[in-house]
């Protein structure tokens, strides 16, 4: 079966910011069929009010077009889960972050790719790996 996994809300940030990274390469792997990517209609709202924030703004050379471009490019390579996610009881010691690991066991992804400490600090939950952009480029490649 092949890989599949929830790319949360930091990692498409980066990808965003920096193609040519590390978060850049784990989505261009599933451009390329690599892995099978899922996504949320939460972390694409988180997304969305990230690249709002006044001070990413100022600092990076981008424009609300070529935001909408590339979730445009997203939705191409990835997959959009829109089926209501499981309520949980509080995983993450952020449960602001425990909508990733129900879209993950909604899509019975097998890893989630974040560079959330609150996620990462779990490193597994159920049968979900939770791993870095870098550790999951490192098995994929």
């Amino acid at each position: 079966m092949p890989r599949s996994a929830v790319v949360d809300t930091s990692v498409l940030v980066s990808a965003f910011l920096f193609p040519n990274s590390v978060p850049g390469r784990v989505l261009a792997l599933a451009d390329q069929g690599v892995y099978a990517l899922h996504f949320s209609p939460i972390i694409l709202e988180e997304f969305s009010r990230s690249l709002r924030n006044p001070r990413l703004i100022k600092t990076y050379p981008y424009t609300e077009e070529s935001v909408n471009q590339w979730l445009d490019d997203l939705h191409k390579i990835g997959s959009l889960f829109l089926k209501p996610l499981a309520e949980l009881d509080p995983v993450c010691r952020d449960p602001d972050d425990d909508h990733v690991i129900a879209a993950a066991l909604a899509v019975e992804a097998d890893t989630i790719v974040t560079g959330d400490k609150d996620l990462l600090v779990l490193a597994q939950y159920q049968q979900i790996r939770i791993l870095t952009a870098r550790d999951f480029l490192d098995e994929i490649e």
